[in-house]
């Protein structure tokens, strides 16, 4: 009878959401730059360049399994963004991108920060960082 209590609490465990289990995301941020790039195009003589913010993004699946699709939470100025990469990310193979959405916030000098907020694998898995609250955020998908 013991046994099959045991059986019971281990089968309902198993349905039981897994929290806590991985907290560290299974991809690795290098690089998270929002930066200024100016049009040469329009005369400074006439009027002020114009400029448009981009951010410059390099990460690494650390995971075993293909990552088919990234998101991220820029904070940037006071601001946050989601940006999703989607594509093939192979396990150690670095990924780096720029993305040319502009990314609004002013210049608070605090740094840019790139938060790994969700995954989904080409297997079907989704890795979700806990407690990350970016569904207010505005979402910039990679083209």
């Amino acid at each position: 009878m013991q046994h099959i209590f045991s059986i019971i609490a281990a089968a309902g465990a198993l349905t039981m959401p897994q929290t806590g289990i991985a907290t560290s995301p299974p991809v690795a941020v290098s690089t998270c730059a929002v930066s200024d790039i100016y049009d040469p195009a329009i005369s400074a003589e006439y009027f002020p360049p114009l400029s448009h913010r981009i951010l410059q993004l390099t990460f690494t699946n650390t995971s075993d399994s293909i990552a088919t699709q990234v998101t991220f939470d820029v904070a940037h100025g006071g601001d946050h963004t989601l940006v999703m990469d989607r594509g093939r990310s192979s396990k150690a193979v670095p990924i780096a991108h720029r993305f040319d959405d502009d990314f609004g916030g002013g210049y608070s000098g605090a740094p840019d920060v790139c938060a790994v907020v969700g995954i989904t694998f080409a297997d079907g898995r989704r890795w979700t960082a806990p407690g990350s609250g970016t569904a207010t955020a505005a979402a910039f998908p990679n083209r």
